[in-house]
């Protein structure tokens, strides 16, 4: 006999994303509950944010972006430099390109008769689609 499941309390709804482990606080004084603030109950030192993860944050207002920094409003406050941004790269000597073209271009110029270091793309490029961060605070 299966016990029936129950409902989550909003209060205790967990987002799970990117190994940063977030809970949202509201707030119940209201007829609505309201989004009061959000706790971090775990971040790593170094991330990997999805490009959704990232502009719908930014759509939000979880998260603020700029010279080279990712920025969550939570509490503690969280701050990333971003290492890589999305995009194409060498798996020789991690140079980024503009598009796949220009990463065969560069591939051929400087790696020609060179096996690509990474197996899993055998092109000797990769294109990453997401920010590669590090925890600054």
């Amino acid at each position: 006999m299966s016990r029936p499941r129950r409902r989550p309390d909003l209060n205790q709804i967990k987002i799970r994303r990117c190994n940063v482990l977030l809970k949202r606080i509201y707030d119940h004084s209201g007829e609505k509950p309201k989004l009061h603030h959000i706790k971090v109950l775990r971040a790593k030192d170094k991330q990997h944010f999805s490009t959704r993860f990232v502009e719908k944050s930014l759509a939000d207002g979880l998260l603020s972006m700029g010279d080279g920094q990712l920025i969550l409003r939570t509490r503690p406050k969280l701050t990333y430099r971003i290492v890589r941004a999305p995009g194409y790269y060498c798996c020789h000597c991690h140079r980024p390109a503009d598009d796949g073209s220009a990463a065969r271009l560069h591939i051929e110029a400087e790696h020609k008769d060179e096996a690509s270091p990474d197996p899993c793309n055998p092109a000797g490029y990769r294109r990453d689609n997401f920010y590669s961060c590090e925890r600054i605070s």
